[in-house]
């Protein structure tokens, strides 16, 4: 199998490379995709070996290596003037052994060396060729590596050729104690690796991928995933704006489409979206940036189009109508009508002389802060008495023969939360209707997700993408499934209040 071949392939690149087997797994992928890859880190982090590494698992003929310099002069990475054509009046450089000839180049501290230099190399990577006197050069570099210890800055001129460099990694000193340990103890790893026949990716296979992973699917939820993360890309933030260039997001796409390709399969899914964050980052304050955006937009990749909060925003609005039906959502008071205005009955213990009184207060008193005289059934005002609401349902009194002062609360036909009396059929009916169209809603969701859940999860395992990512979209989507099992029992109990 394709992704059992790469598995070893990578296992036998990265022996005794410890803390580094990720970044070497990405390096050949980006290799078979014709991806241009920069190594971020400081000096001593093994990114050269890395890169020797890399190209043993490939069959190279021309491997070209060159530390830069603010002195590198063109001479030392495109060979030197031929004295002999220089004779003829010819400009032409000898380019055997240079990076002209090269099929596979690593580039240290590339971004030390002279405008000149960087200028011939934009041409070199964006063309494929070399312009050697009068002759342009066909260049059959398939396979480019190159690092620093620093970042281009904006505003330097070197945006056009940092573009190229499609997958940015960055190379971390060893950080688990275990791996210092045996670092210490291990001998110096070997650069010049023995590499398998069969493990070596050839120039003839190396070809015929490239033009069968233009047939890997880039299926709906993957290009939605795409979107989400450009239109987030593209939003205005104050500290963060990323531009990600049209080529750029081509070259992505195939670099992605490589990776399915290499794990065995013939379509993207989700969990290869991973890959994108090593690719969006400008500067080192991109990368957390990025990281956020994509678990934002791929933990949701398996649902993006089920629209689960719209269900819920449905199931709870009818869940208000069914309890407005079934329930008095307020309290419901004794209303009477006296001369020709509605009051509400209450009874007051003020003092012994009011002992047991009736008194009806006015309606439209309720609520509000004005003082007003309560009533008796006749309808004649109770003067001794001071009433207010004070912006409540509950009305202080004051006076009585002794100036008292007693809380009462209007008396009550129906308390909230009390079943309603009267119900009509058909409108119970409607609901229930309702009711089922939601849930049977809910549980096709679900089943589609499960569906898709089952289908994908033994793929989500990728020889490109940390472990911990994959179990974060794992555990992402058994999380989206319970929620989905949630809101079904919340249907069954509103069906049970439905019955009640």
């Amino acid at each position: 199998m394709m992704q059992q071949r790469m598995r070893n392939l990578i296992q036998t690149l990265s022996e005794h490379m410890f803390e580094r087997e990720q970044t070497i797994a990405l390096c050949v992928l980006a290799g078979v995709a014709g991806a241009n890859s920069f190594l971020y880190g400081a000096p001593g982090t093994a990114k050269s070996l890395i890169s020797r590494r890399v190209a043993a698992g490939f069959e190279v003929s021309e491997y070209f290596e060159y530390l830069m310099n603010r002195f590198s002069t063109p001479e030392e990475l495109f060979g030197p003037v031929s004295l002999k054509a220089l004779k003829l009046d010819q400009y032409t450089r000898k380019t055997e052994h240079y990076l002209p000839k090269a099929e596979f180049a690593f580039l240290d501290e590339i971004w030390k060396a002279s405008p000149a230099i960087l200028n011939t190399l934009l041409t070199l990577l964006n063309e494929k060729t070399f312009k050697n006197g009068d002759v342009l050069q066909q260049v059959p570099l398939k396979v480019l590596i190159s690092a620093s210890n620093e970042i281009p800055q904006a505003e330097q001129g070197l945006d056009a050729l940092y573009d190229r460099f499609i997958l940015r990694l960055q190379v971390q000193p060893i950080q688990a104690q275990q791996h210092f340990f045996a670092l210490l103890k291990a001998a110096p790893s070997s650069s010049k690796l023995k590499v398998s026949e069969d493990l070596k990716i050839s120039r003839d296979e190396l070809l015929a991928w490239r033009e069968q992973i233009y047939q890997v699917v880039l299926p709906d939820n993957v290009l939605y995933a795409f979107s989400q993360i450009r239109a987030q890309l593209q939003q205005q933030f104050a500290d963060q704006q990323i531009y990600i260039s049209d080529r750029r997001w081509q070259r992505i796409a195939y670099l992605i489409k490589a990776a399915a390709f290499l794990n065995g399969r013939d379509m993207v899914i989700i969990s290869d979206l991973f890959i994108v964050k090593h690719c969006l980052w400008n500067q080192l304050e991109d990368v957390a940036f990025v990281e956020q955006i994509l678990d934002q937009v791929l933990l949701r990749g398996l649902y993006h189009d089920l629209a689960l909060d719209d269900l819920i925003h449905k199931k709870e609005q009818l869940e208000q109508e069914i309890l407005n039906y079934f329930y008095y959502t307020d309290d419901v008071y004794y209303s009477y009508l006296i001369k020709g205005q509605d009051y509400l009955h209450a009874v007051t213990n003020l003092d012994h002389h009011y002992q047991d009184q009736a008194l009806y207060l006015a309606l439209d008193k309720m609520g509000t802060n004005k003082d007003f005289f309560a009533i008796d059934a006749q309808g004649e005002e109770i003067r001794g008495i001071v009433c207010n609401f004070n912006g409540t349902r509950q009305c202080t009194l004051k006076g009585g023969y002794y100036g008292l002062e007693e809380v009462v609360t209007p008396s009550i036909k129906y308390a909230k939360g009390s079943l309603r009396q009267h119900l009509k059929p058909e409108q119970q009916q409607q609901l229930q209707q309702q009711l089922a169209e939601i849930k049977a809603q809910l549980l096709q969701q679900q089943h589609s997700l499960s569906q898709r859940f089952n289908t994908q999860k033994a793929d989500f395992t990728s020889i490109f993408v940390a472990d911990q990512q994959i179990q974060s979209l794992i555990q992402a989507t058994e999380q989206q499934l319970q929620y989905y099992a949630l809101q079904l029992q919340d249907c069954v109990r509103l069906e049970q209040l439905c019955q009640a």
